[in-house]
């Protein structure tokens, strides 16, 4: 985790209002336009210190695997955090989990594909909440999981932007669908989701897809990609 300033330089200010000004008709719409473009240029800007953190190749260490669940319109706007310490042994050494009150309403095709309901979540603490408590969690660990490095680490990150923390999650990571693409270019005929992947593996799959079951779907693909990549020579 690390404090970053938001900065919008004056050239690109002057960029956005030229873009828009062709754009939008009353004050209200170049405010909305000028905030979206301003959160665009800022993730992108976060996006290239994350990748920066990205471990390239498998290897065994002490790990926190993680995974979010949204509300499906907001990418900050996250219904549940889980996550697993996990030893270089591959030895669980704690859990967590938490379900989040969201800020909108939850899109009826993530309340299908997940099961987490309005009503699961309407008591639940808000993300502003949640958030010291999993950095506690993570504490400074390499973390693990799949498309973490442009979707569930961004997502943190853009939840830190909105609360307007100035600490913000840039962590070593791993990300398992980084890895298959780099270690398998041609064996999985370019399907590199979850799914796939343990389908490929030959691993069970859960049908439940919840933060924590997708955590130790990730950790499996994971220990298979270390496995596969001990068999071959670095890529």
């Amino acid at each position: 985790m690390t404090d970053v300033k938001e900065k919008a330089p004056s050239a690109i200010k002057n960029n956005i209002e030229k873009n828009v000004s062709a754009k939008v008709i009353t004050p209200r719409q170049k405010r909305i336009a000028l905030a979206k473009i301003k959160r665009k240029n800022w993730r992108r800007q976060i996006q290239l210190q994350v990748n920066k953190n990205e471990i390239l190749i498998p290897h065994r260490c002490d790990l926190v695997v993680f995974d979010l669940e949204g509300a499906g319109f907001l990418e900050e706007d996250i219904t549940e955090i889980a996550a697993i310490k996990i030893s270089a042994h591959g030895e669980v050494l704690d859990t967590y989990q938490q379900l989040v009150k969201p800020i909108t309403k939850l899109n009826k095709r993530v309340v299908a594909m997940t099961g987490i309901t309005e009503e699961m979540l309407k008591d639940k603490p808000p993300l502003s909440d949640v958030l010291d408590s999993f950095f506690e969690f993570v504490d400074g660990c390499t973390v693990l999981g799949h498309d973490i490095g442009y979707n569930d680490i961004m997502n943190i990150n853009m939840a830190c932007r909105r609360f307007q923390r100035k600490q913000l999650f840039l962590p070593r990571f791993l990300d398992t669908e980084r890895i298959a693409k780099r270690l398998l270019p041609t064996e999985t005929e370019g399907k590199y989701g979850l799914d796939a992947l343990m389908k490929y593996y030959n691993l069970q799959t859960n049908c439940e897809h919840r933060a924590l079951a997708d955590c130790y779907s990730a950790l499996a693909v994971y220990q298979c990609l270390i496995q596969e990549f001990e068999n071959k020579k670095p890529f």
